[in-house]
C-alpha cells in the first residue's frame, strides 16, 4: 500500500531535520494521531528502521493499521504513550535512536470522533483518548466540588473567571446533569462579562475545555514520566523532539531539556550547587521553532505550535 499523509502534520520540515534519522533507527513516535508525521518518519529510517508508533486512540491505530499494513518494520502500540519502557520492551527493544512527540490533537479527534473535545460541536461530555477508561469529563464537570473544578481551570486553564464558571457549573448541576458540551458552553458564556466573550482571548470556552481534557487524561503529569523514560532509553547522540501548543506544555518540555543539559536549579543565593545538576544532553533549539506564517496559512492549527529538541550526550 502507498503511504499517503491523511492529516496535514505540523512542522513536518523542521521534525524531521532535528530528527536527524538515518536508515535502520529505531524510533518512538508517541502521539501516532493521523499518521502524517508517522509516515515520514518511516520513509527516512526504511528498509531497515524500526518504528514504534503509539495513541491511546484505538481509532487512529485501526486507521493506521490499514496505511501500515504492508510495512513490517512499524508496531503500533494503543496505549499511553507515558509508558515508554513497558512499550519498546513489548517489541524487544531496549534503546532508540530517536523520540518523538506532537502533542497537539489530530483533526479526527477534533472533527470526527464525537467525544466533545471541540466546543464548536454539541456532543456528548467525554474527552477520553482511551474510550476503555471510566472517568470522562462526565465525571469531572458533575462530580469535582466547586474548589477542585476553580483549581483545575485555574491551573490548566489558567482562566481568570474560573471561580464565576465553578460556581455556575455547580449551581445548574443541581437542577439536572450537565450532559453535554452544547450545556457546558451556555454556562461558560454567561460566567464571562459581555465585552470579553470574544475578545482577543479567543472562544470563551477555549481555557476551560483544555483544562478538563488535561484533568480526564492527566496529560502534564503524562508528559513528564514520558520525558524522563524517553530520555532513558534514549542512545548517546540519539534525538528527543517535541511539539508543544500551550505554555503548560511547553514549560515542561523546556524545563526538562534545560534540566538535561545540566542547567544548575538551585537558588541564586547559595554558595555552592547542590541540586547535582549534570551535563547530559545538547540542546539544539536554542530558540523555540515556530511555524512560518505560509505554513499557519495552510494549516491554522499550527499557529500556536513549539518545537523543542536536544541531542543526548
Amino acid at each position: 500500500m502507498k503511504l499517503e499523509q491523511i492529516h496535514i502534520p505540523v512542522l513536518l520540515k523542521e521534525v524531521l531535520e532535528y530528527l536527524d534519522l538515518k536508515p535502520g533507527n529505531i524510533v518512538f513516535d508517541g502521539t501516532l494521531g493521523g499518521a502524517g508525521h508517522t509516515i515520514e518518519i518511516f520513509k527516512a529510517i526504511a528498509p531497515t528502521g524500526k518504528l514504534i508508533a503509539v495513541d491511546q486512540d484505538s481509532q487512529a491505530i485501526s486507521t493506521a493499521s490499514r496505511v501500515f499494513e504492508n510495512c513490517n518494520n512499524v508496531f503500533l502500540y494503543n496505549g499511553n504513550f507515558a509508558d515508554v519502557k513497558i512499550i519498546i520492551n513489548n517489541f524487544q527493544v531496549k534503546e532508540i535512536d530517536a523520540f518523538f512527540l506532537d502533542l497537539g490533537l489530530s483533526s479526527i479527534q477534533i472533527e470526527s470522533s464525537g467525544r466533545g473535545f471541540s466546543y464548536i460541536r454539541d456532543e456528548k461530555l467525554d474527552m477520553r483518548f482511551n474510550t476503555k477508561s471510566n472517568f470522562s469529563a462526565y465525571n469531572v464537570v458533575n462530580e469535582y466540588s466547586e474548589d477542585e473544578l476553580r483549581e483545575i481551570f485555574l491551573k490548566f486553564g489558567e482562566e481568570k473567571y474560573s471561580f464565576n464558571i465553578a460556581r455556575n457549573i455547580v449551581l445548574s448541576r443541581k437542577t439536572k446533569p450537565i450532559e453535554t458540551t452544547g450545556q457546558l458552553n451556555e454556562i461558560i458564556e454567561k460566567s464571562i462579562p459581555i465585552k470579553e466573550r470574544f475578545s482577543k482571548r479567543g472562544h470563551p470556552s477555549k481555557r476551560i475545555f483544555q483544562a478538563i481534557r488535561i484533568e480526564v487524561n492527566s496529560e502534564l503529569s503524562n508528559l513528564q514520566k514520558a520525558i524522563d523514560e524517553g530520555f532513558e532509553v534514549l542512545k548517546p547522540g540519539g534525538r528527543m523532539v517535541i511539539i508543544s501548543y500551550h505554555s503548560l506544555e511547553d514549560r515542561i518540555v523546556k524545563n526538562k531539556f534545560s534540566n538535561f543539559s545540566g542547567k544548575c536549579t538551585c537558588p541564586d543565593d547559595l554558595p555552592v550547587c547542590v541540586c547535582g545538576a549534570k551535563k547530559q544532553a545538547e540542546i539544539l533549539t536554542k530558540k523555540v521553532v515556530k511555524p512560518t506564517e505560509s505554513e499557519i496559512l495552510i494549516n491554522k492549527r499550527a499557529s500556536s505550535a513549539k518545537l523543542r529538541a536536544i541531542k543526548k550526550l
